[in-house]
């Protein structure tokens, strides 16, 4: 069930290649089939770090059985991918993980 929302101040010019691409680097960088992989994003969004309106983006990434072990190695994986895609130097991306509990997560009518 993994999520991933990119949001950021730049404009991305075809949504559709971009949420793509991101499902097929996310399944990647977790290592989980892309058939489970929900994408969103939100662009062109009024936003400051360090006080500079430059290139940045915050990414929400849930994922059931994320362990904090991993999550240095996604969190490379995943800021390359957004660097080679919206040209944000990757220290400009915040990553924000959670693991939520099986049972704390619904689909088809229930809970994974």
């Amino acid at each position: 069930m993994p999520y991933l929302h990119v949001h950021t101040n730049v404009s991305v010019e075809n949504h559709a290649d971009f949420l793509t691409r991101c499902s097929h680097g996310a399944a990647w960088a977790l290592e989980k089939p892309e058939s489970y992989v929900m994408v969103e994003l939100s662009d062109q969004r009024p936003m400051l770090f360090a006080g500079s309106d430059q290139p940045l983006a915050f990414v929400e990434l849930k994922s059931l059985g994320l362990s904090p072990i991993d999550t240095a190695h996604v969190s490379s994986k995943i800021s390359n991918l957004i660097h080679k895609e919206l040209g944000i130097d990757v220290s400009r991306i915040y990553i924000e993980f959670e693991s939520p509990e099986r049972d704390m997560f619904g689909w088809k009518g229930g809970t994974f």
